[in-house]
This record gives structure tokens, C-alpha cells and sequence, in this order.
């Protein structure tokens, strides 16, 4: 009999490549594989059914819902997890909870199942009180010291989750690499960009629009100081921060393109000629300060996977990334002029960098490498 793998999460599964990278490895080791939570794609629960994978629909999920309807939508979540449950033998199965939400939420699962607790960020040194609202008995220290095994993406984060919560053993560092496989996109968007787009050298940024942490102005405003090749795409969903660039800064030269779910995204990635990250500490928050000061973005990979030199500013996880493989180079301060003098920089011996960014994706570890998680 095959082992079941059953993994839950509350939010979009789309959103968070880990899961995906999850997913492709238990399949490929052919696992039973069940997905409790919510998919907004019907395209990819019927990709994942085809590839022998099983899908429960458990919540609705609405980002612009109230506070009182995400409150019942965790409380429903809740009971329709653990009413499932109950009808499934708990032999040879073992138990995925994605994120420290999730797990909150779903701790007592912990304590019965031979269950894996994946951490998305740096865990919160204490928990949200929605969250103790809806789950009054949990004490979130002994339920990381009893999980089977606790998966970060970051070595310092893995350090300091170990400190914290006086974990026996320090939790596995999976980076988050993807290990998806790459989808050839029909979208008439994407089509239409590599059309127009594909002889420029595009300065790519993909992911979320959230000001101060992922300030893009000075990017933005740096492109008009190098020569008519060079094109900057922000690529991500649309909110209040991302319509301010577009009305400030949109024109031939700065594109905006709209969040594309994963895989059908690296259509976009490949194309590009230097990847940006910014990580900007917000200050008057400890995890938010740790989590952007060592943080483990799946773009990075991404970037690599196709040989994309990187930008990003002055943080210890990504400086160190770069200080290792030469793939990329740090800001030493988030200037227009110094932007520019980067970019020449890394056109200079661009061939170098690709090739040193390549090498940095093929020697990084990915979740395959991890078969003890199984």
C-alpha cells in the first residue's frame, strides 16, 4: 500500500510555490497525495486529479472579505478538516500543515497524526488573538516540540525557530527552490509581451507591491538614466501602491504586468535580463524585521533556474547569496544613480554573472534532496 501524504492550508495553494514543490516531490515519489484547503485555478485541481493527486475543497477564501466572515471561514475550515479526518485510516499517512496559521488553527493534529509543520516565515513569538479566539488550547511551543518535523526556508530562520521554541533538533532548511515543472503558456498577455518585448533587456520585478519593504521608485525612476534597450517590468496584483507607480511612472519603457499564478509565471522570467529584489525593514515589529532581514524569496531560484544575474539592496541573506556565487549585486544604499552604475556593472561582465547565477540554482539544495520528510 502506497503512504497517503494529506496537506492543508487555508489560503490559495497557487500563491505559495513551496506547496507546489511539495506536491511535484511526493508525486514523483509516488505517494498517495491529498489537498485539503482551497485552489483558485480549476485548471490546476484538474492537472493535479489527472496526476493522480486528490482535491477537498475545506474554505472559502476571499481576500477582501471582513474580518467577522474570515473568523467564520477559519471556524468552518476547522471543522471540516477534522470531520474529514475522522473518516481516514491514520495508518501510513503522514500530515503536511502549511504555515504557522494554518497550524494554529489545526494544532491538535499535531498530538495524533505523524505530521510535518512547513513555516513559511520566521514563527510569531506570539500568537494573533483571532487565533487564540479560535483555538483556546493551544500552546504553540509544545506543538512545534512535538511535530514529527519543522521545515524552514532559511538557515538563520531554522536557528532562531530552534532557539525560540527550545526545539531537540534544529528544523530542516529547505530554500525555497522551486521544483515545479516549467508550463508552456497559452495566455494571450503573456504571448503578447514576448512578442513586443523579447529583444529588450528587461529588468524584471515579480512579486508583491507593498510599500516601504518593497519600495520601487527609485527603480523606476533609474530607468530613464540608461540607454532605450534597457525596459523595467513589475510584475504582481494589483493594490493601492502598485496603481501609484503605474500612474507616476507607466509608459514604453515601464511595464506592468498583473500577478500570474505559478508556474505559467516563468514564461515572464525567462525573459528577463537582471532580476530586482527589495526588502526594506518597516521597523516596530521583531518578526517582520527578522523575516526581512534573512529572507528566503522563491524568485531568487527563479531567477537562477534560467541564468538571470540579480539587484537587490543590502540585506544579510541575500548579500551572503551573493557573496557565495557572484551571481548578483547588492545596493549599498537604494539611490537612482547607484541603481544605474549596477546595472552597467553587471552588463559589463553580464556572462560571468549568468553563468555564476546558473551554478547557484543547480548547487542549492531543493526539497527532493529530503527524503526523510516522507
Amino acid at each position: 500500500m502506497k503512504d497517503t501524504h494529506i496537506l492543508i492550508f487555508e489560503h490559495d495553494v497557487l500563491k505559495y510555490p513551496p506547496i507546489l514543490s511539495v506536491i511535484t516531490f511526493l508525486l514523483s515519489q509516488n505517494k498517495n497525495v491529498i489537498l485539503l484547503g482551497y485552489c483558485s485555478d480549476k485548471n490546476f485541481i484538474e492537472d493535479f486529479r489527472k496526476r493522480g493527486g486528490n482535491f477537498f475543497s475545506m474554505i472559502e477564501n476571499n481576500v477582501e472579505d471582513s474580518v467577522a466572515k474570515k473568523l467564520w471561514n477559519y471556524f468552518l475550515f476547522k471543522k471540516r478538516v477534522f470531520k474529514w479526518l475522522k473518516t481516514f485510516n491514520k495508518e501510513n499517512n503522514k500530515v503536511w500543515l502549511f504555515g504557522e496559521q494554518c497550524t494554529w488553527l489545526l494544532h491538535k493534529i499535531v498530538y495524533k497524526y505523524d505530521c510535518n509543520v512547513y513555516l513559511f516565515e520566521i514563527p510569531s513569538f506570539k500568537v494573533n488573538l483571532k487565533y487564540r479566539v479560535l483555538s483556546r488550547s493551544l500552546n504553540y511551543k509544545k506543538v512545534l516540540q512535538h511535530t514529527t518535523k519543522v521545515i524552514c526556508c532559511e538557515y538563520n530562520r531554522a536557528h532562531i525557530t530552534k532557539s525560540f521554541f527550545q526545539l531537540k533538533e534544529l528544523p530542516i532548511v529547505i530554500p525555497n527552490k522551486p521544483n515545479y515543472a516549467e508550463v508552456n503558456t497559452s495566455n494571450k498577455l503573456v504571448e503578447t509581451f514576448i512578442n513586443k518585448y523579447c529583444n529588450k533587456k528587461i529588468i524584471l520585478y515579480q512579486g508583491i507591491f507593498n510599500y516601504p519593504e518593497r519600495r520601487l521608485d527609485e527603480f523606476c525612476e533609474a530607468i530613464g538614466f540608461l540607454p532605450d534597450e534597457y525596459i523595467l517590468v513589475l510584475m504582481g496584483s494589483d493594490n493601492d501602491y502598485k496603481n501609484y507607480l503605474k500612474e507616476k511612472y507607466e509608459s514604453e519603457r515601464i511595464v506592468f504586468l498583473p500577478y500570474i499564478a505559478a508556474p505559467h509565471h516563468l514564461s515572464i522570467t525567462k525573459c528577463a535580463y537582471i532580476g530586482i529584489l527589495v526588502y526594506n525593514g518597516e521597523g516596530g515589529n521583531i518578526e517582520n524585521t527578522l523575516n526581512t532581514l534573512y529572507c528566503a524569496p522563491n524568485k531568487v531560484y527563479e531567477y537562477a533556474k534560467y541564468g538571470i544575474p540579480m539587484i537587490s539592496n543590502d540585506v544579510p541573506a541575500l548579500s551572503l547569496f551573493f557573496g557565495e556565487y557572484n551571481n548578483g549585486e547588492v545596493l549599498k544604499e537604494l539611490s537612482t544613480t547607484y541603481i544605474r552604475e549596477i546595472i552597467e556593472k553587471i552588463n559589463q561582465d553580464y556572462i560571468e554573472y549568468s553563468t555564476n547565477s546558473s551554478k547557484s540554482y543547480s548547487r542549492c539544495v531543493s526539497i527532493s534532496d529530503f527524503n526523510e520528510l516522507l
